[in-house]
């Protein structure tokens, strides 16, 4: 009996090897057909149960998502100082507090006098991709405020440092002032703040990643 040796093993044919990426591709668009079907069932489920308004002024009772989607500083910090040692520019990140509680917290957008957020943030393994539910709620980063008449809410930024961070300034808003979307703060530099512009987002809870995506455009 003839010993069939490695050499003459049979081998995979050459087009073997150039659908692994193709297979891949299409793997990665079903799943993202998949997660998207599912969030627009769950957005056109709560539509089925609460009235969703995606645009306008804020409605009092209903809890909205808000997060900052951009925030500049001046380039000197409130001694009129670079912000760092050398030509580094700060590690920016920002706190939303409500009631005077901090109700969320980004996370640190480093060398930048302008910092931007897109709010949504899916943390997926490989192994997850045949198992896992991703739901909105998981996925939009972005504190969660029940806006009610006389409400406000109030932006901290801190330089982030090794040592100690820095305070950047706050700035506080009535929430009757924002509308659902965007939202521009444009701010002058005095002793107690150094952001230039603050950029927030608010979109209700129960609306889905689709939207988030429209309310970002």
């Amino acid at each position: 009996m003839t010993d069939i040796s490695d050499f003459d093993a049979p081998k995979p044919p050459a087009w073997f090897g150039a659908a692994i990426p193709l297979l891949l591709v299409l793997l990665a668009a079903g799943f993202y057909w998949f997660l998207t079907a599912e969030n627009k069932k769950a957005g056109n489920e709560n539509n089925s149960i609460q009235d969703i308004k995606l645009s306008g002024s804020l409605i009092a009772g209903q809890t909205y998502y808000i997060f900052a989607s951009e925030i500049e500083v001046y380039p000197t910090n409130l001694e009129n100082e670079s912000w760092d040692q050398g030509e580094k520019g700060p590690d920016i990140r920002y706190r939303i507090l409500w009631k005077g509680n901090a109700v969320f917290e980004s996370i640190t957008k480093d060398n930048s006098l302008i910092a931007d957020w897109s709010g949504l943030s899916i943390e997926l393994n490989w192994k997850d991709l045949l198992g896992k539910s991703v739901s909105s709620d998981d996925a939009i980063k972005a504190a969660r405020i029940r806006f009610e008449e006389g409400e406000k809410i109030e932006v901290t930024v801190e330089d982030v440092d090794v040592a100690s961070d820095d305070d950047m300034g706050r700035h506080e808003i009535e929430m009757a002032k924002l509308t659902i979307g965007k939202n521009e703060f444009k701010l002058k530099k005095n002793q107690t703040s150094a952001i230039r512009k603050i950029t927030l987002r608010v979109l209700p809870v129960g609306s889905n990643v689709e939207d988030l995506a429209n309310i970002m455009k």
